[in-house]
């Protein structure tokens, strides 16, 4: 088996990168520089839940798994690629939307939701506040068919307004795992079968982490 096709689904983390205003950027700077020190190293300095990152269940205080203690295997699956950009700012994801895959659903899946926010990222209103964002209901049926994974291209799954805590605790108590700051404007994600792979760096008893996200295919 080889793979024959990769498509990079993860954002770019750079400095000051849009984060929520709540919120310090990012801070990269260069300890060494090339030219002068004979070797080049940057440091940054940054919250866990920047940029392309998975939330473990302990990103709520009700529960207590950290990602470093979710088994590897557990990172990967079949994707399901749900094209959601008709989706208006600020509309929720329902349970509506997401029921003509349903049937596709299951322990190794990776539901991928796409709304066109990965393309509006930046220091905007609209990007922080108006993203579509998966509602109550819509979560529960992904904990209902039993998912190992959902991700989706904005900084919070459930949005900014009154949902967003509950969705999260809906997902991260089942336990599914959350990949934010995906960027998924990739038409080719809606025809053949692709893997998922998203590999959070490994950090003790972290609530989260940076992750590099892909999707590939395979044959032979």
């Amino acid at each position: 088996m080889r793979i024959v096709s990769m498509i990079d689904l993860s954002q770019e983390l750079y400095h000051n990168c849009p984060v929520l205003p709540e919120f310090e950027p990012p801070k990269m700077e260069y300890v060494l520089v090339g030219a002068r020190d004979g070797w080049t190293l940057e440091r940054i300095t940054m919250n866990l839940h920047t940029a392309t990152h998975m939330d473990a269940p302990a990103h709520l205080g009700d529960y207590a798994l950290t990602l470093d203690r979710i088994p590897v295997e557990r990172f990967q699956g079949k994707a399901l690629y749900i094209p959601l950009s008709h989706k208006k700012a600020g509309e929720p994801i329902t349970a509506d939307d997401l029921r003509p895959y349903e049937d596709r659903m299951d322990d190794e899946t990776v539901v991928l939701l796409y709304t066109g926010w990965g393309e509006k990222r930046g220091w905007s209103k609209e990007w922080v506040y108006g993203s579509p964002y998966v509602s109550n209901e819509a979560a529960r049926l992904l904990v209902q068919r039993g998912i190992r994974g959902v991700g989706i291209d904005h900084f919070s799954i459930g949005g900014t307004g009154d949902e967003n805590e509950e969705t999260h605790r809906i997902l991260l108590g089942a336990p599914v795992w959350v990949a934010e700051g995906l960027q998924l404007n990739e038409p080719a994600l809606l025809e053949g079968s692709w893997h998922v792979m998203a590999m959070p760096i490994k950090i003790r008893d972290s609530s989260g982490a940076p992750a590099r996200v892909v999707a590939f295919r395979t044959e032979g």
